[in-house]
Formats: C-alpha cells, sequence, structure tokens
C-alpha cells in the first residue's frame, strides 16, 4: 500500500462539480464500490465560504440532520431516518459527540454533514468515511470539500491502525473524482467479509465498475 504523504491546498472559494458529491447519476449502471485512503493529504488549512463554521453535534441538530439526508434521497424517510440514527448514532454518544462533523450557517441552520464512523466491511472495526451531504441550499460553496477535509484530519487525530476508508457507487463518480484529489484510491483488492456484493463475480465487477467511473470522469 502506498503509503507516500502530498500536501493539498485549497482555495478559499472551492467550487464547482464536487457540490454534487451528493446527486446520483441513474442514468449509469449500479455498482457499490470501496475506496482507501492510501495517500493522506497534509492538511494545512481547512477554508469554509463567509458565513459557514464547523459545529460539533448537539442533540438540537438530529432532525435537520435526517431531515437533510432525507432530502438528498440518502435516507427513505424521517421515520425511517430516526430508526436508524438511534440505532447507528445514539447508541454511541461519546462517539457521536466526537466523531460527527456539521457545518452550519450564519443562523445555525445545517447545511452539511460528515462523520468518522467504525465499519466493519472488512471483517474487523475499521474506520470510515460515513453520511457525508450538503443541503442543496448550501451546495456550490465548497463545503463539500471543506467538511472531507475536516473529516481526514479529525480521522488522522485518532491514530488507527488501518487506513481511513469509504464505500461509494459507480452513480457518485463526481464525488469519486474528488475523493481522488484527496488521497483515495479504488480498492482492488479481495471482497471484504462484509461487503454488500456478490462474491463469484466481485472480481469482475469491481473492474467493470471503474472502468465505467473511469469513462464518466474522462467527460468531466
Amino acid at each position: 500500500m502506498n503509503s507516500a504523504v502530498h500536501a493539498i491546498i485549497v482555495p478559499t472559494q472551492s467550487v464547482g462539480m464536487e457540490e454534487a458529491m451528493t446527486t446520483l447519476d441513474k442514468r449509469i449502471p449500479y455498482y457499490p464500490v470501496l475506496m482507501v485512503l492510501t495517500q493522506p493529504p497534509v492538511i494545512t488549512d481547512i477554508p469554509l465560504a463567509k458565513g459557514y463554521s464547523f459545529h460539533p453535534y448537539e442533540p438540537s441538530y438530529k432532525e435537520a440532520w435526517i431531515a437533510l439526508h432525507v432530502s438528498l434521497g440518502q435516507l427513505e424517510s424521517m421515520e425511517s431516518g430516526r430508526r436508524y440514527f438511534a440505532e447507528t448514532f445514539e447508541t454511541h454518544p461519546k462517539e457521536l459527540a466526537q466523531h460527527m462533523i456539521l457545518v452550519v450557517d450564519e443562523n445555525g441552520n445545517l447545511a452539511g454533514t460528515s462523520s468518522v464512523w467504525e465499519g466493519f466491511h472488512f471483517g474487523e472495526r475499521r474506520m470510515r468515511v460515513h453520511w457525508v451531504g450538503v443541503d442543496e441550499r448550501h451546495q456550490r460553496k465548497g463545503l463539500a470539500k471543506s467538511l472531507m477535509l475536516k473529516t481526514i484530519q479529525l480521522y488522522s487525530s485518532l491514530h488507527c491502525e488501518h487506513p481511513l476508508y469509504l464505500t461509494t457507487q459507480t452513480n457518485s463518480y463526481v464525488a469519486i473524482s474528488m475523493y481522488q484529489r484527496l488521497g483515495f484510491t479504488a480498492y482492488m483488492g479481495s471482497m471484504p467479509v462484509n461487503f454488500h456484493a456478490n462474491a463469484e463475480t466481485f472480481a469482475k465487477d469491481n473492474e467493470t465498475a471503474w472502468r465505467i467511473i473511469g469513462e464518466q470522469l474522462d467527460k468531466l
């Protein structure tokens, strides 16, 4: 695994296609994929657009968090979102307070979220990027990249044994483009034991998925 470190300098007004990272292009075939942070960036600054700030999680933001991910199509409904939040996050209150990242506007309204959370795709506890999203009303302002940089910075402070990873899909190739610029690379190994895919066709499907992603990235 490549452990090279490279610096990333993010312009204050880093806007553009990365803000579409939570938009799924359903015109292309769906394949789930994994990415691993093999080239962690040296983060010297995390700029935010004027009027925005990072904010620790507080229970008062629970409903807004759920509503944001429902609006992005990442959760089916407020009801199912509440169940998910309770089962996944509220069972770990200490980690919830420390590992969830929020971006709020000047009025304290939730604009975006991310988290560093435990994942078991590889058969053991590892840390993953989880639930990244930017409210459509706050997109085109560079918040997605700022959230990802803050997420990587938080992960680095945890001094974990294994590299940070994330799960995504072919339909999110715009987000994948940004992940690549931040040091994430395609996972091309054998199928992780708890990854939801067909074990018999995983290798072939994974190659197909990354070919599709590459074709879409060439068009950007």
